[in-house]
């Protein structure tokens, strides 16, 4: 199994203007640094909670179909294909009736469809591919406890510009997230799997 993004998102959750008025900076000096580190926050934020916040568009390719498998990316809007090589090593395209979408569990999962079977496929590795769009939508769909939890997490970031040391037992990145940021992602962190 992989999977990677194909579509960044168009914008952050977060814009410039309001992440200077939290960071109180009416200087235009770091604006590609404050800049930087939207896409940072979120980034680590996306990660902590194993959602993605803005649309954007993700490939997961396979090594067999499972009834059912599982999206890797949450929360999912749709499944715009499912792809695979058949047992000529042809690839062919899975009927959308032919499959079915769960998009309301917390991790999204497709199953067989009703009356049809999955298809055979072939020896090609990574033989299915599902190409899918996630995220909550645009900036205004964002939560906003989650937008205030990367505005905590661009402070820390703009205040710590240095490395932060963290016990060698830790589990955590060279830039911890802030406690007050855990709390308000608590609620949205989600179990993944594959």
């Amino acid at each position: 199994m992989s999977f990677q993004i194909t579509s960044e998102p168009a914008t952050e959750p977060i814009t410039l203007v309001e992440a200077k008025s939290h960071l109180r900076v009416d200087f235009s000096d770091d604006d590609t640094y404050i800049g930087t580190l939207i896409t940072t926050a979120r980034k680590y934020c996306e990660q902590y909670t194993n959602r993605v916040f803005i649309t954007q568009t993700w490939r997961l390719n396979l090594d067999y179909f499972s009834n059912p498998f599982y999206l890797p990316v949450n929360p999912v809007q749709s499944v715009t294909t499912v792809k695979y090589y058949d047992e000529n090593e042809a690839q062919q395209t899975l009927s959308a009736g032919d499959y079915q979408v769960d998009l309301l569990s917390d991790n999204a999962q497709i199953y067989e469809g009703i009356i049809a079977n999955y298809p055979s496929i072939g020896d090609t590795i990574n033989p299915i591919e599902v190409i899918f769009v996630a995220g909550y939508g645009a900036a205004a769909d964002v939560p906003a406890d989650i937008k205030h939890a990367m505005k905590i997490m661009i402070s820390h970031l703009y205040e710590n510009r240095e490395g932060v040391n963290v016990p060698a037992q830790s589990i955590a990145t060279q830039i911890p997230l802030p406690q007050s940021a855990k709390n308000l992602l608590g609620f949205y962190r989600i179990r993944t799997f594959g």
